[in-house]
Parts: C-alpha cells; structure tokens; sequence
C-alpha cells in the first residue's frame, strides 16, 4: 500500500475514533469547515465552555507506567450540583492513550470517583496508565456526569524515550502535593523527584529572570545568543529545593538543550495578577516605549496605569472592564501555557491575551493550529514544539500577519475589548 493511500483511509477513519486529531492543509480549507467535535480541541482554552475546569500533569515513574494526576475546584464542584444540599458528586472519567506518531489507540479506560464537596479548595484523583518503551503519546481524558452538565476534555503529551525527559520529573511542595503548575512564587520550597531512569543527583543550572520583549507576530523572533547560566549548582531529587530568586532553574542538559525548568516568579498571586506592581510588564503588548518607561521609572505607579487605560476608552466603566478582560486573559495564559517562563510571555500567550480563545484548535503530534474567524476573514496561526519539551512552542511568524496585528492593537487602544467576532465585522 502506497504511502499517499495510508494516509487518506487514515484521515478518513481518525473522525471514527474518540479523542481522535486531525492534519490541516490550510487555513481558508479549515476556516470554510464546520467545527468538529471529535477534532476540535478549542475547549482546552475556553474555561467559559465548561462548569468544571479540571488541571492535569503526567510523571512517568517506571519503565512501562506513567501516574495521571488531576483536581479540580471544589467551587465548580459545588456550582454544578442542583441542590446546594447535597456533599457528595460523581465525576465519569475516559481516557483515550495514544501513539503521537501515527494516533493508534495504545489503551483506553472508563473510571469513576466520588468527591466529597464540603471542603477543601480542590479534590484530587489519580490513575495509571500503562506504557510502551521509547513511544511518545496523546493522552486525551474526558470529564463527565450528564446529570449534572458536566463535560470537559484534557490534553496532554506523555513521553516514554529514553535519555532526558521532562516527563521524568514531577515537583511537590514540602506536603507532598502535586503541583499542577512549574512556576511557582519566589521564596517558596518544593521537592523534585526524578522518575525512571533518572540520576539520584543533576546539576540545576540557574538563569535569572530577564525583562521581557513584546515581539509581534510579524516579526521574526531574535537569534538567542548561547545562554550562559548565571550560576550551577547540585541538587539530589526529593532534598527541600529553595526558590530563593525570581528565574528559571533548570533540571538536565542534553546536546539538543533540553531541559526540565522550574520558574520561579516574583508575583506571589499567580496565575492571577493581583498586585499593581506585576500589572505593568504584560501592558508592553499595548503601551508603545515612552508610555511603558514613563510608568515604569514612576514612584506612583496606579495613578499611571489607571490613567493609561481611562486615556484609552474615556470612559471609567469600559475601563473597568478593559482591565478586567486584559488580566483574565493573562491569568488564563499563565494557567495554561508556562514553560521556560510565565504563560503571558510565550507566544501562545501573546495571541491568547490579544485576540481571546481561538475559534478552532487542531491538534498534530507536534504543533497547534489557532483559528480565528469564519470565512476569508479567518486566521490561522500555527505553533511549533521542536524542542520535545511540555509546553515549548514557538509561532511559526509571518508578515501576512502585520495587517492583523494592526486591526488587534487598535481595537485595544479604542477602548474596546478584541473578540474574533471582530474578524467578520471588518
């Protein structure tokens, strides 16, 4: 069978399969289409589309078993009971396990926990899945209970190669609870344990947090000079790891760079941004140069970045609400995107606080296709993970993109909030 014939009965059958993905051609092609729910993974990235928000992470702690962890919001929990009364919910979870490389289905299983509601800030549940030697995989996890109108779907890639891998490592606090996130407020101690394979002790190399660059998506990414640690030192896996200064420590070292990182952030709310000192930096997507450095060599920081945004919609409620919006957006991409640095400054994150959740998300073994709009207004953007490592992509820039780019940051500085609806208004 010729290899043009595999892949058509493969695009055709993928639609059969729960938790299936699919390869787009184009971006007018997929724009013209309509959603598919079997494909389309834009809920990931839109916590409006679901009562419940679980987080999840994946440690491969043997040669052939990987440990899923999850919780979700004991709140949401609660949101989604119909009697107020009642402490005790159900959560049906499937998952599908995956061969990244060519999507055939490895495992696949039904489970079911019971959540206690009247306590606690999250609940917690975990589940093993079963893995095959040198295979990287999609893990696609259904959340469920019809009932309650409960349904969220969860991606994540779980790798299983051998040498260095960040899937390897998992990082806990000094109570042994799993951390959902590896960026975590300066000054605090956590625990790193190094899974199957691993040495008892690696020498973490310790990058200082630089001031970040806003670059447009039409233009090209700067050529990054060879990154020179600030300082190294050993660390044995499961001893107290003090987050002493705000930047990235990085775990393992490979002729490819790859690395395992822990950011260390000095904005002690996140993912949230609560404090008027960490509003400033994510307004470089708005401010142009003299407005940004007007307001960061101030002593009276608040009046400035109020009367930014009030200059911007001469209006105190749109204000508000501008504010509003903006900080949500850059919560949600610290949640949802960090790698070697908080969510709001990859470029995943740069796209996600501009422009909202994207229409469509399509899923490849090693990218993630964005798009925005319906029709010839439609725009695709696709990012890249060339690294292997969780988290790491990288947009794939352009200057067709300018004209966009242009349209977003005008509608921002008009006082008005950019949604892809504003792609078909034009």
């Amino acid at each position: 069978m010729n290899i043009k014939r595999l892949l058509y009965i493969l695009m055709f059958l993928l639609p059969f399969f729960g938790g299936c993905f699919t390869f787009q051609q184009n971006a007018k092609q997929q724009v013209n289409n309509s959603k598919s729910n079997a494909s389309d993974f834009s809920a990931l990235y839109n916590p409006g589309s679901s009562i419940v928000n679980p987080q999840m992470t994946a440690f491969v702690s043997s040669a052939d078993e990987a440990d899923v962890f999850f919780r979700i919001r004991t709140q949401e929990l609660r949101n989604a009971l119909a009697n107020p009364l009642e402490e005790e919910i159900n959560v049906y979870l499937r998952y599908f396990l995956r061969d990244a490389s060519n999507f055939h289905l490895a495992d696949t299983a039904s489970l079911r926990y019971t959540f206690e509601v009247t306590k606690g800030e999250y609940v917690y549940g975990h589940f093993k899945v079963a893995l095959g030697e040198r295979i990287r995989y999609k893990l696609v996890v259904d959340f469920a209970n019809s009932r309650y109108n409960i349904k969220k779907r969860l991606l994540c890639d779980i790798k299983n190669n051998p040498g260095f891998n960040d899937d390897k490592y998992i990082v806990k606090n000094l109570s042994d609870e799993v951390l959902f996130s590896n960026v975590i407020a300066v000054g605090q101690d956590v625990r790193v344990l190094g899974g199957f394979g691993t040495e008892p002790t690696v020498n973490v190399e310790f990058y200082r947090e630089k001031k970040y660059v806003a670059i447009p998506p039409y233009l090209g990414s700067p050529v990054n000079a060879a990154n020179i640690p600030d300082s190294v030192f050993s660390y044995t896996f499961g001893d107290k790891l003090h987050l002493s200064e705000s930047g990235l420590y990085a775990f393992g070292s490979t002729a490819k760079n790859e690395k395992f990182g822990i950011v260390a952030t000095g904005n002690t709310s996140y993912p949230s941004v609560t404090k008027v000192a960490d509003m400033l930096e994510p307004m470089k997507l708005l401010c142009t140069e003299r407005e940004f450095a007007v307001m960061d060599t101030s002593n009276a920081l608040k009046p400035l970045i109020d009367a930014f945004w009030l200059g911007l919609s001469k209006s105190e409620k749109n204000a508000k609400e501008q504010i509003r919006v903006f900080y949500s957006r850059v919560a949600l991409a610290n949640m949802l995107f960090p790698s070697s640095v908080e969510g709001w400054k990859t470029d995943r994150g740069m796209i996600y606080i501009m422009l909202g959740p994207p229409t469509v998300v399509n899923i490849t073994p090693n990218s993630e296709e964005w798009i925005y709009g319906n029709g010839e207004q439609g725009m695709m953007f696709t990012f890249e993970n060339n690294s292997g490592i969780r988290n790491d992509f990288s947009l794939l820039r352009s200057n067709a993109y300018q004209s966009l780019w242009q349209q977003v940051t005008a509608t921002w500085r008009s006082g008005k909030i950019f949604t892809v609806s504003k792609l078909n208004d034009e």
